[in-house]
């Protein structure tokens, strides 16, 4: 179901993907709800690496899980590579802050969260959490353009590598950048 919403998304944002140009960002803070964060969480990000169809990002993030069964701060981590997505003009990397309102990104990479399984072991006698959850990470990210700030909308397919109750196979995020 949640990849036929993302192809529509996709194929209904046309202005959004007809751009030549990007901005480079610098770092970004923002929050993350499931996905790669069990619950949600509060995230840096920084990007580096920049070619001319694409770029490199990192994130990390904190957050927390309070279950009645499972208590436990999180911490996640996410590198992902972000490509252009623009079916017409692939060529350039002049940033172009207030002429692209929009700009739209397919990124692919790997993800995923840390949880203190022990920290639940006098609430429910179980120890049985895994203690790390890998995870892929596929989706789209739009970065709205403004003269001072970027701000960061992620729709993210994140399927699990290892199995966890706690890990989910959507995610969402929001944030402010500057570049």
């Amino acid at each position: 179901m949640l990849p036929r919403y993302l192809l529509i998304l996709f194929f209904c944002c046309q202005y959004a993907v007809a751009q030549p140009y990007y901005t480079r960002l610098r770092g970004a803070f923002g929050g993350d709800l499931y996905g790669i964060t069990p619950k949600g969480g509060v995230t840096a990000e920084a990007a580096f690496g920049y070619l001319k169809r694409s770029f490199w990002n990192v994130q990390a993030g904190l957050g927390a899980v309070n279950r009645a069964e499972f208590r436990s701060p999180t911490l996640s981590a996410a590198l992902t590579h972000c490509f252009i997505l623009n079916p017409y003009k692939r060529n350039s990397c002049v940033p172009q802050p207030g002429n692209y309102l929009i700009e739209s990104y397919f990124e692919a990479g790997l993800g995923g969260f840390l949880v203190d399984r022990y920290d639940s072991g006098i609430y429910s006698h179980t120890d049985k959490q895994r203690l790390l959850t890998p995870s892929g990470l596929a989706g789209f990210r739009f970065n709205v353009v403004t003269r001072k700030w970027i701000y960061i909308l992620k729709i993210r397919y994140t399927p699990p590598l290892l199995a966890n109750y706690l890990a989910s196979h959507a995610g969402v995020g929001v944030g402010v950048g500057w570049r």
